[in-house]
């Protein structure tokens, strides 16, 4: 079924402030084609950075995302967002991804930023207001923050071949996402972050003499570490073979378990999952094992992933893709509603 033996990966690199003026490299999923996509996270804007993490509701930034802490808290849908931050660092703080200590004389400690996201379904609407705190990966230093950062995603190619597999035999598609799911993973190296924005406030936490020199010693992953999708992806891997999947020798981010009507697929992006299966009853089986580590969210039939609408029709085993809310963003973006179309490609001659 996978043809491709090719290992996707998403490449980090170096300080954004220094590589201001290059060119800005994000390259969005598309439904056609097979071109091998590049995201580079320290080339990217802050609203993108999220997006290129969140590959299940992938959608351009518009101008509606606040680009700071402070525009977030101070504008009219602040309540909103002060809503989605408080969220993100009750999570962070449950899952004791931090503890506070004082700043250490021998290690400089890493920063950190907000980074905003309006997250939508299939017809572009909001659904969700997002808020992510980041490190500033651009300040870690190789081999005392951190030693490997590779990590491998699935190809758009074996999503498509997973799909029309499923069309074709009719099997159950369904999606969930593992929530904020880079903070399970442990990490090896000693790590120290200076307090995000709101963690003071939330916490009550005095500004006395002294106490300002209170930094986050990471004790698990976080957003933005050049470790940080290495260590999740080997975290999700480590508990689906657990639970009896192996990897495909052309995917490693496609895994497979069982044959005939107790054939199960997953297919991973990141923190998002397609599961696939004849029967219902082993789909949510699979869930249910995942959500025995993680905490996930089951958003149920498969409708929209890495920008793409999926409308499937299992009675007449038809299943159609397409990116209308994804084009359409792009078009808003711009400021082309208006635009008169034209033909693609075009016609001999034009220039």
């Amino acid at each position: 079924m996978i043809t491709r033996s090719r290992t996707r990966h998403i490449e980090e690199t170096t300080d954004p402030e220094e590589a201001e003026g290059r060119k800005k490299q994000i390259v969005a999923p598309s439904a056609i084609g097979t071109k091998r996509q590049k995201v580079s996270q320290a080339r990217v804007k802050p609203s993108d950075e999220l997006l290129a993490i969140e590959g299940g509701q992938l959608m351009a930034a518009t101008e509606e995302v606040p680009k700071t802490y402070a525009e977030a808290t101070t504008r009219h849908d602040q309540d909103e967002w002060k809503k989605a931050i408080a969220s993100e660092l009750k999570s962070l703080i449950v899952n004791k991804t931090w503890k506070l200590v004082p700043k250490p004389a021998h290690q400089r400690p890493i920063g950190c930023r907000w980074v905003f996201a309006l997250k939508r379904n299939e017809k572009g609407q909001v659904v969700r207001y997002k808020a992510r705190l980041v490190a500033k990966e651009y300040s870690q230093r190789h081999g005392i923050d951190y030693e490997e950062a590779y990590s491998p995603v699935a190809y758009l190619n074996s999503v498509r071949a997973m799909l029309a597999k499923c069309g074709a035999e009719g099997m159950e598609i369904e999606q969930c996402d593992v929530d904020t799911a880079f903070l399970y993973g442990e990490l090896e190296e000693e790590i120290y972050m200076e307090l995000p924005e709101g963690l003071r406030e939330l916490l009550d936490l005095a500004e006395a003499e002294g106490e300002d020199d209170v930094v986050c010693m990471l004790l698990q992953s976080l957003y933005g570490l050049k470790q940080a999708s290495r260590v999740w992806n080997e975290t999700i891997d480590k508990q689906l073979k657990s639970m009896g999947f192996e990897p495909a020798d052309a995917d490693p981010c496609v895994y497979t378990r069982g044959e005939g009507e107790d054939e199960c697929i997953v297919c991973l992006y990141v923190d998002d999952m397609l599961i696939a299966s004849r029967q219902k009853a082993v789909i949510a089986s699979v869930k249910a094992g995942i959500a025995e580590k993680f905490r996930i969210k089951d958003l149920g039939r498969a409708r929209f992933i890495l920008g793409i609408e999926i409308d499937y029709d299992m009675e007449r085993r038809t299943l159609g893709i397409s990116q209308k809310a994804y084009t359409e963003s792009i078009i808003k973006k711009f400021g082309q509603e208006n635009a008169k179309p034209c033909l693609t490609p075009l016609e001999p001659g034009v220039q």
